[in-house]
């Protein structure tokens, strides 16, 4: 950025500081670059000339001259989810460590809007892009062709077969897995599982997860396709809830979806735990203050986000970031509730206790759960 020097004069120029200083416009250029070619005391005395004149060069025509750039993109798909807000706090912490600029722009689940951020970006000479891409990631092949040689990240995304992208995601397979066997622990028999429709989804090695481990632990598996709105995520849990075969429990694809099949609950008088299980997924920092807390996966966003920007900085190489994963156990999750009148049983759902002898022994407590249990699965940053 060029200073102004009073209210009605022009921009102070390089020009202006090389006539002040007493030297050629190319030895300014050097100087102000710390390029070789200058004498000390010449470097000197134009460093004060520019001072003096309050000069700043403008980096993006900078950048234009040299075909490069400081400034990096990040590309995601829903603004409105507050994971993405952890994550944009640790990219661009590091960003501002190692002096660059990260811009921030949202594709609103759109792929035509990715694409055409993505030439905006690429004509700005953006030193590199990551991208939270809608559905298989064509985004990153776009960059590619555009940018050649300059570095890309995928950001929870499975994005395979697109080779020179570095990835950044939680380790989907041990989240799953902890959900599913926690809840086949508990008695859930039926678990549905919140996805994007199809041609959207990024991540769909979790569906694939799903499937295979509803198969192991043998649960029915119900998949509840939806756009990842509030508003789209209550209509889908609307019908889903409603039906007589119902699952017990949903999986949702964040923390911010499930608030969606929170209110949804409430709308049918269904009781969140009881009724219908609920786990979510990042661990927001408001996720413990819903009525009830809600259990999620746990993973550390900041650390995506540093992650992230150490592969942009750094170009190829740095390979593949995954973040491990912990279930958190709050009092969304719970054993499947039993109906409390014979009126409420379906044939075919659920089999009443009965009542039991007078003179009977009671049953021995279970075991009690911390209110937030925290089940850790030791998983590895894989960087190779």
């Amino acid at each position: 950025m060029t200073s102004q020097q009073g209210g009605g004069r022009q921009p102070t120029g390089i020009r202006d500081v090389a006539r002040l200083a007493g030297v050629s416009v190319a030895s300014v250029s050097f100087a102000l670059n710390g390029q070789p070619g200058v004498a000390d005391d010449t470097r000197q005395r134009i460093l004060a000339a520019a001072a003096e004149l309050g000069y700043r060069a403008n980096p993006q025509a900078q950048a234009l001259r040299r075909g490069r750039t400081t400034t990096y993109g990040l590309v995601i798909r829903n603004f409105s989810n507050p994971f993405f807000l952890e994550v944009l706090t640790g990219a661009e912490r590091a960003a501002s460590d190692a002096g660059a600029t990260l811009l921030l722009l949202d594709s609103h689940y759109s792929a035509d809007r990715e694409h055409l951020l993505v030439r905006e970006m690429a004509a700005q000479r953006l030193a590199g892009l990551a991208i939270a891409p809608v559905g298989k990631g064509e985004s990153l092949r776009l960059w590619q062709e555009l940018r050649p040689g300059t570095p890309v990240v995928a950001l929870n995304a499975a994005v395979e077969g697109i080779p020179g992208v570095s990835r950044v995601h939680p380790d989907n397979a041990a989240g799953v897995e902890l959900a599913m066997r926690r809840l086949a622990e508990l008695g859930h028999s039926c678990v549905a599982f919140l996805s994007a429709p199809r041609g959207l989804v990024a991540d769909p090695d979790r569906l694939r997860h799903f499937r295979r481990l509803a198969r192991l632990l043998g649960v029915q598996p119900v998949v509840m396709r939806s756009p990842l709105t509030i508003t789209d995520v209550r209509k889908a849990a609307g019908t889903l809830l409603a039906r007589p075969d119902a699952p017990t429990a949903i999986i949702t694809n964040s923390d911010y979806t499930a608030l969606g099949i929170y209110k949804t609950a409430r709308d049918l008088s269904l009781r969140i735990g009881p009724d219908v299980s609920i786990i979510g997924h990042d661990d927001l920092a408001t996720s413990e203050l819903l009525d009830p807390p809600l259990a999620t996966i746990r993973l550390d966003g900041r650390e995506m986000g540093r992650a992230l920007m150490a592969r942009l900085l750094g170009g190829e190489g740095h390979g593949d970031y995954v973040a491990p994963v912990e279930l958190v156990e709050r009092a969304s999750l719970q054993a499947p509730g039993l109906p409390t009148s014979w009126d409420a049983i379906q044939p075919g759902l659920a089999t009443p206790a009965r009542d039991p002898p007078p003179d009977a022994a009671p049953a021995p407590p279970g075991p009690v759960r911390p209110a937030h249990d925290v089940r850790r699965y030791r998983t590895t940053v894989s960087v190779t």
